[in-house]
């Protein structure tokens, strides 16, 4: 009886058509016990899941599967913002932007910084007194750890999904740091930039604590009273109280990097116009962006990263966090089946190389052999210089030529 031929892996036809994925759990099980990863902390996510579901699973199983689903996200993202979609076609009246970085633990005692831009609608409401208040509504994120360029860059995913570029009008509420006025830049150069309140108010309070240093006397209540006028009024009174400060206080260690400070970011401190548009001069929308998105899940208790693992699991938060995880899980099924084609398509080109090795080796047995190229004829053995058996010289020997310079019997002499 002849051998039954070798077999290989792969997937039968009803697998893909009942959308099963690899592994021994079904995709309804898979779903849940990622989207559990990406909530809790794996341990506990295989608790959880089995108690919902009565599946078993080890905290391995969930850390592989979390983070091999978030890796897939991440390329779909990643392969979004590089290719060049059409914008959102829907437009939104007024929009608020601003962006921060928070730091997560890595391994051996490392940390990372993780940048993360959060975008709302702008909205006025009235409360019952009367008065008019400012909220940012409709919020969605972007986070990823990785330098400011390329943040820029791939946050285009989300800041095109929200149609930042077709807004009719646009704030970034920011920090004042150098690399948010590069990412403004590059996404919307006309939004109107406002400096941090709160940020502001710390940099005057930090001033104030540096000239009650250099034993200058201010009144108890000055950081109350410059706080409230730079709300409601600007920074110009503030700004003329720094122009009188005497020149060796003003070039102080502590005193001068404030004061810089201040002054540079004067035009983006111009509150009373914003309230008076309608405008957050505030970016808590962020700073609970870093803890919602952020530290929520990535900064627990004993929690260290390794730093390939930190961007799969941003993607994944970030789904969670803009309650969009079934477009999220659907991307990465539809990754995985293009993977998946991939590795079949590889794998039927390394068949078709080996039929066809195959196929020309059998060739070469019921081809004729080549003839050997024949030889040339050995050349004659020159005659022996002596006799055999005798020192004697032969007729053949040099001595008995004649020399090539004798002269001819015929020649005249």
């Amino acid at each position: 009886m002849a051998p039954v031929p070798r077999v290989e892996w792969g997937f039968f036809p009803l697998d893909e058509e009942l959308a099963l994925l690899p592994g021994s759990l079904t995709p309804r099980q898979q779903d849940h016990l990622v989207h559990l990863g990406s909530c809790l902390p794996f341990e506990q996510a295989a608790k959880m899941l089995e108690c919902l579901l009565g599946v078993q699973v080890s905290e391995a199983l969930v850390r592989r599967h979390t983070e091999a689903a978030g890796a897939e996200v991440e390329a779909v993202q990643t392969a979004k913002a590089s290719e060049e979609a059409k914008p959102s076609a829907k437009s939104v009246a007024r929009l608020a932007v601003s962006a921060d970085g928070a730091y997560v633990p890595l391994l051996k005692g490392q940390w990372a910084e993780v940048r993360t831009v959060a975008i709302g609608e702008v909205q006025q409401e009235r409360t019952a007194q009367g008065e008019q208040e400012v909220h940012v509504r409709h919020l969605s994120y972007f986070s990823r750890r990785t330098d400011a360029a390329t943040f820029a860059d791939l946050a285009e995913v989300e800041m095109r999904r929200r149609g930042v570029s077709q807004a009719e009008r646009v704030c970034a509420v920011t920090d004042g740091a150098d690399w948010l006025q590069g990412f403004i830049e590059l996404h919307r150069p006309d939004a109107l930039r406002i400096l941090d309140f709160p940020h502001a108010a710390e940099h005057v309070s930090a001033l104030l604590q540096a000239l009650e240093q250099a034993e200058i006397t201010l009144p108890p209540d000055l950081l109350c009273r410059l706080l409230h006028r730079l709300k409601h009024h600007g920074p110009r009174l503030m700004l003329r109280l720094l122009d009188r400060l005497p020149e060796p206080i003003a070039q102080q260690e502590g005193v001068r990097e404030h004061v810089g400070y201040l002054r540079k970011r004067a035009a983006l401190m111009q509150y009373q116009d914003y309230r008076r548009e309608g405008w957050p001069i505030g970016s808590g929308m962020v700073e609970s962006a870093n803890k919602i998105v952020v530290e929520a899940r990535l900064k627990g208790a004993g929690m260290h990263w390794q730093p390939s693992h930190v961007n799969p699991m941003l993607a994944l938060r970030n789904g969670v966090c803009n309650e969009r995880w079934q477009e999220t899980w659907q991307e990465r099924v539809i990754e995985q089946r293009r993977q998946r084609l991939l590795q079949q398509q590889l794998r039927a080109r390394l068949r078709c190389q080996q039929v066809l090795s195959s196929c020309m080796l059998l060739l070469l047995q019921f081809l004729p052999p080549t003839p050997k190229p024949s030889l040339p004829p050995p050349r004659p053995l020159a005659p022996a210089a002596t006799l055999p058996g005798s020192c004697r010289p032969s007729p053949h020997h040099p001595w008995k030529r004649g020399p090539a310079c004798r002269p001819k019997s015929g020649a005249k002499t």
